[in-house]
C-alpha cells in the first residue's frame, strides 16, 4: 500500500538523465534543478529512507510543488513510478493536515461525490456572493447521481453492457458530460449502467497522502463494481480513469482479501471515448461545420489509445475541423486543487495553453478532464469547453 521502502529499488534505477525536464511543467516554469523529478527522488531518499538529512521546510515545498501529473513517469526511461513515491513520501509528512477542517469537508465531499443536493444549493449561493475563487465551476443544482440510476438501456440492437463509473467532478460540476456520455454509448448499442453507492475514485485523497482514506474509499467501489456483470468500466474522466487502470489493487495490502478482486476491475476500465472508438459508431452523426481544438489531459499515460481516440471519434463527424494546437499535450496547470494552493504557479502554466489555444482560432476545446476544463474556461469565458462525447452528442442532435 505505497510503502516508500517498496520503491528502493525503484528510486535506484534513477541515472539522473533528466529526461524528464523536458516534459516537467513545474520545472519549465520555475527552472530549479531542485523541482525536476529526478532532484525530488534523490531527495526523498536522503530525507525519508536513509534520513541522512533531516526534513526541512524547503524539503515540504519541493515535494508539494508537484501537479502529480505523471508526465516524467511517462517520459523516465526506466519507467519509475515518480508520483507514486511522492505519493508515499506525503503519506509520511502530510499526517497533521490530514486532521484540519479542510481535511475533513474534502473528505465528505469525495463520499459523496460532491455532497450531493446540499453542496449544489449551497455551493450555487456561495459561488453567487463571490466566496468561491473564480477559477472553482459553480456546482449544478443537482448532481447527476440525483437524476439518473439503475439500467439505461441500448437503443436498438445491444452490443454490449458498461458500468459508468461517474467521477466527483462530473457528478457535482457536469452532470450534462454523463448525460450525453450514457446518450452516446445507447445510440450506439451499448447499455449502461449506473450503480448506486459509488464514492470517489481517491485521487485526491492521494494527492494529500491519505492513503487510510483512499483504502476505505476503494474498499467501497471494488464491492459495489464486484457485484455487477458488465464488459467494461468506463470513466469519462481521465484521472478517475488512471486510479481505477493503475492505482486500485496498489492502495490495498499485499494481504487484502480484496486486492485480487480489484486487479479484475482494473483490467476492464477505459475511458470513454477509447471504448467508444475501439466499439465503433453504429450510427452516423449530423452535419456539424465548425472547428475544434483538443486539450489532450495529463492522465493519459495509462491508456495507449486515449490521445487519438477522440480524434478517431469526431473525424467522423461530417464537417467538423479539427485545429491541433502546437502542443496539444501540455500541461493546464490545475493539478486537482494544486492550482489553489500555488497560485502564480498554476496561473503561469495556463497562461502558456491559453495562447495555444487562441493560437487555434477556435472556439471549442474538447478535454476529457474535468479540472482542466474548469481550469480553463476561467480564463477563457468565450470558449465553449466539453467532454469530447459531449461534441458528439451535439452532432447527434443536428442528425
Amino acid at each position: 500500500m505505497f510503502e516508500l521502502s517498496s520503491y528502493q529499488s525503484s528510486i535506484e534505477k534513477c541515472s539522473d538523465c533528466k529526461f524528464c525536464q523536458a516534459t516537467c511543467p513545474v520545472f519549465r516554469e520555475d527552472l530549479l534543478e531542485t523541482h525536476n523529478a529526478n532532484a525530488r527522488l534523490r531527495l526523498i531518499q536522503d530525507c525519508l529512507v536513509e534520513k541522512k538529512l533531516a526534513p526541512s521546510p524547503r524539503f515540504y515545498e519541493v515535494l508539494n510543488r508537484c501537479l502529480l501529473c505523471t508526465t516524467c513517469t511517462q517520459t523516465c526511461p526506466a519507467r519509475i513510478p515518480i508520483e507514486e513515491v511522492i505519493i508515499s513520501a506525503r503519506y509520511l509528512l502530510n499526517k497533521d493536515e490530514r486532521k484540519s477542517s479542510l481535511a475533513k469537508l474534502k473528505q465528505k465531499f469525495m463520499e459523496k461525490r460532491g455532497l450531493g443536493e446540499l453542496f449544489g444549493k449551497i455551493g450555487a449561493l456561495v459561488a453567487q456572493i463571490g466566496l468561491i475563487p473564480t477559477d472553482f465551476p459553480k456546482p449544478a443544482k443537482l448532481p447527476f447521481s440525483s437524476l439518473r440510476t439503475g439500467l439505461v438501456t441500448a437503443e436498438k440492437e445491444k452490443r454490449a453492457r458498461v458500468i459508468y463509473f461517474v467521477g466527483c467532478a462530473t457528478n457535482a460540476f457536469y452532470p450534462e458530460t454523463a448525460e450525453d456520455v450514457v446518450s452516446v454509448l445507447t445510440k450506439n448499442g451499448i447499455e449502461v449502467l449506473l450503480p448506486e453507492g459509488i464514492v470517489c475514485c481517491g485521487l485526491p485523497a492521494l494527492a494529500d497522502g491519505d492513503l487510510e482514506f483512499a483504502k476505505e474509499l476503494v474498499e467501497k467501489n471494488v464491492k459495489i463494481l464486484s457485484e455487477i456483470t458488465a464488459e467494461a468500466v468506463i470513466t469519462d474522466c481521465t484521472s478517475c480513469g488512471m486510479v481505477l487502470k493503475t492505482k486500485l489493487s496498489k492502495i490495498l495490502p499485499e494481504n487484502h482479501p480484496l486486492k485480487p478482486t480489484a486487479e479484475l476491475i482494473s483490467a476492464k476500465v477505459f475511458e470513454a471515448t477509447d471504448y467508444l472508438a475501439q466499439k465503433g459508431l453504429m450510427v452516423k452523426p449530423g452535419e456539424f461545420p465548425e472547428s475544434y481544438t483538443y486539450h489532450i489531459p495529463c492522465h493519459r499515460g495509462w491508456s495507449p489509445g486515449l490521445r487519438d481516440a477522440p480524434r478517431a471519434l469526431l473525424s467522423r463527424i461530417p464537417e467538423a475541423k479539427l485545429i491541433e494546437m502546437a502542443s496539444p499535450e501540455n500541461c493546464c496547470g490545475a493539478g486537482g486543487l494544486f492550482f489553489f494552493k500555488f497560485r502564480e504557479l498554476g496561473n503561469n502554466i495556463r497562461s502558456h495553453k491559453i495562447e495555444d489555444i487562441l493560437n487555434t482560432k477556435t472556439e471549442i476545446v474538447i478535454t476529457q478532464c474535468p479540472a482542466c476544463r474548469s481550469y480553463l474556461s476561467s480564463s477563457l469565458k468565450g470558449h465553449k469547453f466539453m467532454h469530447p462525447l459531449s461534441l458528439l452528442a451535439m452532432a447527434y442532435n443536428r442528425r
